[in-house]
């Protein structure tokens, strides 16, 4: 699906995401009306060894959650692996044109690791966002239709990384299943969006979406957007690679395929606090004797209410 720059700018300004479960959105004019029916702040987290390895079996009791260094007591937990929503957003820019064979491998190797009940979705962006998805198909089950949905996109143009992710964490909240991650592929910073970095943080913030990201480029190269990727993944729980060759670009793909896997979910309720604030969250893990060092990823930060997407 292709579209014009007013159809994408239009998109980017309706809608809203909510760490906080939303049970009805209305739309009135412009203005957009958010019933709640639950104020829990759910968390996606991820618990490795000092090495990357996902650590299972780790117990509710375990985890020590606070909100602007406060804790905060967990009332919902789970570790069992559920299918996810993975969302592949590709920097599809003129840049990118000797670096498509890479992007084409990324995808494939997390096809290979997937569960059967995943679902997928891919958005490349370069002068606009697009959708890569055939028809009106929102998501797909089927490995084959997101290779041909990667194949579809051609590298030229500029660089709407900041439209391209926001129409991506829009999108992704039509999924049914409570999982949702995206990939961020990018070799460049932002030369073609309509919003702003701050604008897009904030709405990574809003989300309920664990993004990662992966820095296609060189170490000397000047567009290159390191510190944006970094930021995003931190925000949201995620993580930044920045691949050397293809094998690293392959194990980095196992690694977050992986991670996916193994996350936990936490929930707590929040302490009452001036709407759209923004909080601090903190994870940690209890250290038992007979382990190694920990590591906890989860989001670092969210806003009571999103400001749209």
């Amino acid at each position: 699906m292709q579209w014009s720059r007013r159809q994408a700018i239009r998109f980017l300004g309706i809608g809203g995401l909510s760490p906080i479960a939303i049970s009805q959105v209305h739309s009135e004019a412009s203005d957009l009306v958010l019933r709640l029916n639950s104020n829990l702040v759910v968390l996606d987290v991820s618990v490795t060894s000092a090495d990357g390895v996902p650590v299972a079996g780790v117990g509710k009791e375990r985890f020590r959650v606070s909100e602007d260094g406060k804790p905060q007591i967990i009332s919902q937990y789970s570790a069992d692996e559920r299918p996810v929503t993975l969302g592949f957003v590709v920097d599809m820019s003129g840049s990118m044109f000797k670096k498509v064979l890479h992007v084409r491998r990324a995808v494939n190797s997390f096809l290979t690791v997937s569960n059967p009940e995943d679902l997928y979705f891919v958005l490349g962006f370069n002068d606009i966002p697009q959708l890569g998805l055939r028809g009106d198909t929102p998501f797909t089950g089927k490995a084959e239709e997101v290779r041909t949905a990667v194949a579809s996109f051609r590298a030229e143009g500029r660089t709407c990384l900041y439209d391209g992710l926001s129409v991506a964490l829009k999108h992704i909240q039509e999924s049914t299943l409570e999982r949702r991650h995206l990939v961020l592929m990018s070799d460049g910073k932002d030369t073609a969006s309509s919003i702003r970095l701050d604008e897009t943080i904030q709405r990574c913030r809003a989300s309920r979406v664990t993004i990662f990201t992966l820095g296609l480029f060189e170490d000397e190269d000047e567009d290159q957007n390191a510190g944006v990727l970094k930021q995003i993944t931190r925000v949201t729980g995620g993580q930044y690679f920045h691949p050397a060759d293809a094998k690293e670009l392959s194990d980095a793909c196992v690694r977050i395929a992986r991670d996916i896997r193994a996350r936990y979910t936490l929930a707590y309720t929040p302490p009452t606090a001036a709407k759209r604030a923004l909080r601090r969250i903190k994870v940690e893990v209890v250290p038992r004797a007979d382990e190694g060092k920990r590591i906890v990823r989860t989001r670092t930060e969210y806003t009571l209410e999103p400001t749209g997407i």
